[in-house]
């Protein structure tokens, strides 16, 4: 090896040397601290109430093949349940009208139906079908014998005067319904759902801060104010129905404006619940006011 080659290999080794090494990788410690301020709690609270209020579903209809003969089938029908209504003189009771449906008696939708339907023979017969609910209220204080006393009333006038109870009930053997047990005949409202809720609401929060002042407490520090609240359990809201239907008609909501209220198919005591995620500020420890009072 000459010189010329020595000094070469040299320099390419001190070259080597001095160059920068990629710098090992930096993870954080494990179970490092995060950054969690103040004392974030759940808080539930619960009213209850009676139901103050009952409704039933009725139904008048008439058919004829002529739409002047079933104008006046359909008047005297409706007229002649609202009379006897009247006739029971209890002032707690009033009938609504809802919705008024115009139909072809007798026709039942069948989606599995693939073929024309055969041809009409005659005149179409025109159905009117008019909705009615029955409301009666000041029942909360109404023993059970009393409430059954009047529900049996309720009923057995709109029977007699002709009109359907429960509404809609045509059969279609080509629905398939889940869980349709137990659909019943008078509806149980609690109308006075604002007062209840509020008092839950407060009820929640005043759980959340009790929860939160014992960790403050444990803590060793001072329970700030709150920072943050977040629902988590909302009463009074519209739950999905229970009922499914495949291949049926399409199905539309009643006519009736939404209102706030809770409803039940049993005379009992309804809970109304509420939870709520409370987020309280933490304070600086006792010890530390008080040695800053001092100074």
């Amino acid at each position: 090896m000459n010189r010329s080659n020595f000094a070469v290999i040299v320099l390419a080794a001190l070259a080597l040397a001095g160059a920068p090494r990629p710098a090992p990788a930096q993870f954080p410690a494990a179970g490092a601290p995060q950054n969690i301020e103040g004392f974030t709690v759940s808080g539930k609270g619960t009213a209850g109430a009676k139901p103050n209020r009952l409704e039933i579903d009725l139904e008048v209809s008439a058919a004829s093949e002529m739409t002047s003969d079933v104008i006046v089938k359909y008047r005297d029908a409706k007229k002649r349940l609202q009379e006897a209504f009247v006739t029971l003189k209890l002032g707690n009771v009033a009938v609504e009208e809802r919705s008024l449906a115009v139909a072809q008696k007798g026709q039942v939708f069948n989606p599995y139906m693939m073929d024309t339907p055969p041809a009409r023979r005659g005149k179409v017969e025109v159905q009117l079908t008019r909705k009615l609910v029955v409301h009666c209220t000041e029942i909360r204080e109404l023993d059970e014998e009393a409430l059954l006393q009047l529900v049996a009333k309720l009923l057995d006038v709109a029977q007699d005067a002709g009109g359907k109870v429960g509404g809609q009930g045509d059969f279609n053997p080509y629905y398939y319904r889940y869980n349709t047990a137990g659909s019943g005949l008078v509806r149980f409202i609690v109308d006075d759902f604002d007062v209840l809720q509020e008092k839950a609401y407060r009820d929640a929060i005043a759980d959340a801060r009790a929860r939160a002042g014992r960790l403050a407490k444990l803590s060793g520090v001072d329970l700030g104010p709150v920072a943050g609240v977040r629902e988590v359990l909302v009463p009074g809201e519209k739950a999905a129905s229970s009922t499914m239907s495949f291949y049926g008609p399409p199905t539309t909501e009643d006519d009736e404006m939404p209102r706030k209220r809770l409803e039940s198919a049993r005379f009992h005591e309804i809970p109304i619940k509420v939870e709520l995620q409370v987020r309280f500020a933490a304070g600086p420890p006792p010890k530390a006011l008080a040695r800053d009072g001092g100074q």
